[in-house]
């Protein structure tokens, strides 16, 4: 098997059981291309070799079962399989070696949510405050709080809005996730 043979797509040709000197002469035709190639995938020249030498030993071991028509395509496509495999495998390293380090610091974060929000809330009027508490804490509609406080459903509208406003304000420097579940959420 010459160069030229190697890379042509014959479809008529027969493939054939790579002899040594077959092995040795793909080797040293696509090598350094193929290592060019996962170079520039990976950007990480321990990669690219490694990934190009696993192909090259896969070949070797199964080079009686191989009918390859394509050398070219066939090198170039599976060192490409090779390289999103090895992200893969990173991706998913990443995620076995996640730990839940990140657990412990969080409910100190929703205390500290909770920290600013009780101390906003506090900022508001009495009257805008106890309308904001009967609808997001305790879940009740503007027609109940308006039949509850005996003040027109409009009026409880105007306080709610302003609740919202004072405490966007107040929480600017807080994270924005309370907001969103203040303004989303009735608890």
């Amino acid at each position: 098997m010459d160069s030229e043979s190697l890379h042509s797509a014959d479809p008529f040709s027969e493939p054939k059981v790579l002899q040594k000197k077959d092995f040795e002469a793909l080797y040293r035709l696509y090598w350094q291309r193929l290592y060019n190639f996962a170079l520039s995938k990976t950007h990480d020249r321990d990669v690219a070799e490694e990934i190009v030498q696993d192909l090259f030993v896969t070949i070797w071991e199964k080079r009686r079962e191989l009918r390859v028509t394509n050398y070219q395509s066939y090198l170039f496509v599976s060192v490409r399989n090779k390289v999103i495999n090895h992200y893969k495998q990173a991706i998913f390293a990443d995620l076995d070696s996640a730990s839940d380090s990140v657990a412990p610091d969080y409910p100190l974060f929703l205390e500290e949510l909770d920290a600013a929000l009780r101390n906003a809330l506090g900022q508001l009027p009495q009257k805008t405050h106890d309308i904001f508490f009967l609808s997001r804490f305790e879940g009740k509609s503007v027609s109940e709080i308006s039949s509850q406080l005996a003040i027109p459903e409009r009026t409880i509208e105007y306080h709610i809005t302003q609740a919202l406003r004072q405490l966007k304000v107040l929480l600017r420097n807080s994270t924005s996730i309370i907001i969103a579940v203040i303004i989303n959420i009735k608890f």
